[in-house]
């Protein structure tokens, strides 16, 4: 006849667990806290957007004293239009991530799984490139525009990032160096050549690596505004970022800065759809590349 074992629980034992459950109660509050101070200005600006003007609102009270939808209206009025800005940052913005995200992944894979002369040398020149503000290279990047006879047209925009940029290039590689060799060596064996090997192979292998890229080259696209201040002075082909700070130093009329506000919240919707896309596999993608 066997005797069950008894579980005896050491006091020491139970006063961490005890510990460890408090610590984490502590931390989601505080956490929690800390979320609702952030998030309530925010708030508090999407009620002013739905404010009529001559309603008097709580600026700390994120409800509108009277519904209206007029400043939304008077966005996409003739007097602001702003749809024409929305569209010119859609395009340029969704062309330049789609060509740099494919320009990134194609260096990426060439440092990676090629083996060239100089192939060394050109990572550590990139690598170096990294080191340098973007705001040095404004200069020669205009002055390049201007002899392609590129200012106040989109494909001045477009074209200095399909290079994908030395963090892009950078990240694909660690993302291909993930790839098992072996995989592609059959491939080659079975006679596929070096493009059907990156589009059949290792771009599904790197799709994780490719959403990244893609997201942050398409965050950093929209958000530009320096570069598109500097080569577009057509009021007509300038893009969204440009257009909020152009109508806020004008300030024409009474309902100027309410509907430069409500373009800015406009603006911010791709930057915060974005996060709630990809932040679940955002962080974690991003460690394992920069890891490996």
């Amino acid at each position: 006849m066997t005797t069950p074992a008894l579980s005896v629980e050491r006091p020491g034992f139970r006063c961490k667990v005890g510990l460890f459950h408090l610590r984490s109660v502590l931390t989601t509050a505080l956490a929690a806290v800390l979320a609702f101070l952030f998030i309530w200005p925010f708030l508090c600006i999407v009620a002013w957007t739905f404010n009529k003007i001559d309603a008097v609102m709580n600026p700390l009270r994120p409800i509108p004293a009277q519904f209206s939808r007029q400043f939304y209206q008077l966005m996409f009025s003739e007097e602001y239009h702003f749809q024409d800005y929305i569209l010119n940052s859609v395009l340029v913005s969704f062309t330049t991530t789609a060509l740099s995200t494919l320009a990134s992944a194609l260096a990426g894979y060439a440092l990676a799984k090629l083996r060239f002369r100089g192939r060394d040398l050109l990572f550590s020149i990139i690598m170096g490139i990294m080191l340098l503000p973007t705001t040095t290279m404004l200069v020669p990047q205009f002055v390049v525009m201007k002899e392609l006879n590129l200012v106040n047209k989109y494909w001045g925009l477009i074209l200095p990032g399909i290079g994908g940029g030395a963090f892009g290039i950078f990240l694909m590689r660690q993302f291909m160096l993930s790839i098992p060799s072996e995989m592609l060596e059959a491939a080659r064996m079975d006679g596929a050549n070096e493009f059907a090997l990156f589009f059949r192979i290792v771009l599904p292998n790197a799709s994780a690596g490719v959403g990244v890229i893609a997201t942050l080259s398409l965050r950093g696209n929209w958000n530009a505004l320096l570069w598109p201040q500097l080569l577009i002075s057509d009021p007509g082909r300038q893009l969204l970022m440009p257009a909020i700070v152009m109508q806020n130093n004008l300030m024409v009329g009474v309902f100027a800065l309410p509907v430069v506000r409500t373009a800015s919240l406009v603006a911010a919707m791709v930057p915060l759809a974005l996060y709630a896309y990809s932040q679940r596999h955002f962080v974690s993608t991003l460690a394992g590349a920069l890891k490996g």
